[in-house]
Order: C-alpha cells, then structure tokens, then sequence
C-alpha cells in the first residue's frame, strides 16, 4: 500500500489590504496558475498558507459575509451550511475567511457567479457597514477616549509618571489603530455602493500596485502596537510588582527637599517597621519632560537631642521639569487630582516667595501642599500622631518645603 505523502506547505504575506477584492482575487488565481492552491481556513495574521502541486486555473471570489466573521461568532464565522452546500451546487468551495469577507473558488470556467442577485448581496453588505461603524466606534473609544478617561485628564502628569515614551506609544497606537478602522470602513461602504450600483466588487485592479505601500504599513502598525503592548506590559508590571520603589533603609542617597528628620534641630528619624503600600520607600527616576523626580513615602518618629517628639508621616513628589509651562501644567492636574477625592476643602496658604502655592484637605483630613518656584514643583501630604508629638502648624510645614524650591 502506497504510503501517502504530506503536503507540501508554503506561506506567503498577502500582499493587499481586506478591502481590495479584485486585487486579492486576482492574487490568489495567479498563486493557483504558480501551482499554489490555498488551504483551506489557510489565512492567519496577515499570511496565506497555500499546498503546493499542480498549477491550474482557479478562479476565487469574495463574497461579504452576512455576519461576523470573528472566532468567536457563531460556526466559527464561518459561512452557514445550507450557503455552503448551495454555493457547491453552482460549483464553488468555501475556502477560508479574511475580514469582512468569506472566500470562495472554483476551477469550472463556465461556474455560474455567486450572488447574482444585488438585493441578496446589498443586505450582506448591509450588515457589514453596521459591523465597521461598531468597529469605528470601539477603535475610537478603546484607542483614545477609554485612555483619556481612564488618566482623567491627566495627560501631562499621566506622561511624567508613567514615562513619555510608553504613553506616546500607547497614543499613536490608538491613533493608528482608529485610522486604520475608519480607513477601511471607509472602503467597505464604498465597496458597498458598488453593489447597489449593481456594479462587480472586482475592479479588474493588479494587486501588485500597491503591494509594497502596503507591506510597510501594515509592517510598522503591527510593530507599534507590538511594541506598544510590551513597553505597556513592563510598565504596568513594573509598578504592580514594585520594582521601581527602593526601601529607605536601603536608600544611600540625598534627596533635593526637605524630610522629617529636618522639621526637628539635632533630630534622628526611627521610621516603623511596617509594609503597607509603599511605606517607608523612595522612587527615583527620570523623563523627557522632568529629569528630577522623586517619590518619597516615610512613617515614624523623629526625637531629637532636646526630648523633641515628632510622630507622623510624610509623602512627597518632586520635580523638575523641563520647562516652566509643564511645572504650571502639573499644579493644575495635581490640584485636579486633590479635588477628585472625597471632602475636598480648600485651606488658606500665603507663600509670596513662591510663584504657587496651593493648600487643601480631603478625607483623611491630612493637608495637603502644591508648591512651585519657577521648573520645580512639589506636592506633599504631611500628618501627625500620637500625644507626645510635637504640632506644626501648615504655614510652618509647608515653609520647610518650600525651602527646597529656593535652591
């Protein structure tokens, strides 16, 4: 017994966008007459896997899809199976699906068209522009509208603690992503007037046209939101795992503000042995639009040689920025921020040496300072406890700090 043999596979990028029927048409009757006949379901992420044998006359036609064509719809987005086993009574195979079409061949030249009837293929396509404004609308909610909501405006702020570079990618990604989907919607509804025109979806177009153009494009789309994901991915990794957060008993550098241990003369900081959040912890680190950033976090007690008590916490950030416009910019979604949690209340802060100077509370009744002195901003939260402490009033405190912008 003849032992039979494997087929002989070999993958190809398609070389034209979803849109282009004819050219798509006109590519895969040429791979057949080269002796490559698609495989079946033989279309994934942008390549084509074709059997090689024969070279032979193969017609192939797409037909728009009644209904989604996604994995995840119903029969796979696959064709129904009465319109598969009428389309083999007139002599055509279903093959594969590719976007918002399903595909079919034959290699009967005489082979009646499919879906001679415009009304029969106006309802398909139809169906297909409702699916492409749904995807307009997503590409544009989940590529710029869900983002800006989700930092609540915050761009700049958003940009300076994340990183310019993961968040510029994140945007052009969206961008790309929402052009690309209104691109081809835009083609598709064209594509549809043609057939209540009555008018062929193929235009006789050679697909080698626009090969190239679209091989680059589609090349560096795909590369961004690769990229993209992976810078996004580490990123948000990054914070969830703490990575970026160095224990202050570790911490061997000098920081450009003033900390507890400075609010008391002669004084020696016991910080609390205790892991909650990020307590008792240091961020540093650096971005195009502030090279000096700080993120400081310590709890505990501050005695000094007098018998001085100073019991609390204290949560600082600091930059310096760039330029003085992102300095002003951060007052504002810092302040921003303030007012979005619960009780905010505006507290009265006169720093004349400064050129902000912006004071409140919100539910835990902690005051909070937004100071800023030309590029370099702070914003701090400052709290005490314990009977024995030692109080500072907000003008006292929030004076300290302000010492660091004088520099």
């Amino acid at each position: 017994m003849e032992e039979r043999k494997e087929p002989k596979l070999v993958h190809r990028f398609i070389p034209c966008p979803q849109y282009d029927v004819s050219g798509m048409e006109c590519w895969l009757s040429e791979m057949a007459e080269q002796g490559l006949l698609l495989q079946k379901d033989g279309l994934f992420c942008g390549i084509a896997t074709f059997e090689k044998g024969t070279p032979q006359k193969i017609t192939y036609r797409l037909q728009a899809a009644s209904k989604s064509t996604s994995m995840w719809s119903d029969n796979n987005g696959d064709p129904d199976v009465e319109e598969m086993e009428l389309s083999e009574q007139f002599g055509w195979e279903y093959v594969a699906k590719r976007g918002e079409f399903h595909i079919y061949r034959t290699s009967n030249p005489k082979a009646r068209e499919l879906h001679t009837d415009k009304e029969v293929q106006a309802l398909a396509m139809n169906a297909m522009k409702k699916r492409q404004e749904d995807s307009i609308f997503s590409s544009l909610f989940f590529g710029i509208i869900y983002p800006y909501v989700l930092s609540r405006g915050k761009i700049i702020l958003t940009m300076v603690h994340v990183g310019i570079v993961p968040i510029t990618l994140a945007v052009v990604a969206g961008l790309w992503m929402t052009i690309h989907s209104i691109v081809r919607a835009v083609k598709l509804i064209k594509l549809r007037k043609q057939v209540l025109r009555g008018e062929s979806l193929g235009s006789g177009k050679e697909w080698k046209k626009g090969m190239w153009v679209y091989h680059v494009t589609n090349t560096l789309r795909k590369c961004v939101y690769v990229v993209a994901l992976i810078v996004l991915c580490k990123v948000l990794g990054d914070n969830i795992m703490d990575e970026n957060y160095i224990p202050l008993s570790e911490y061997t550098g000098t920081v450009p503000f003033q900390t507890m241990q400075d609010f008391i003369a002669n004084g020696n900081m016991e910080r609390m042995n205790m892991t909650v959040g990020n307590l008792n912890t240091i961020r540093v680190w650096s971005d195009m639009l502030s090279a000096v950033n700080y993120e400081w976090d310590e709890a505990g007690t501050v005695k000094s040689t007098d018998g001085t008590v100073l019991s609390g916490g204290l949560e600082v950030l600091y930059h310096e920025t760039k330029a003085d416009w992102i300095a002003k910019r951060l007052v504002v979604e810092y302040l921003r921020k303030g007012k979005e949690e619960k009780e905010y209340e505006s507290l009265e802060l006169d720093m004349k040496e400064l050129d902000e100077a912006v004071a409140f509370t919100t539910t835990l009744h902690f005051p909070s300072v937004i100071l800023r002195k030309g590029n370099k901003i702070l914003y701090a939260r400052f709290y005490t406890s314990g009977k024995e402490t030692v109080e500072f009033e907000l003008s006292e405190w929030a004076g300290f700090l302000a010492e660091s912008l004088m520099d």
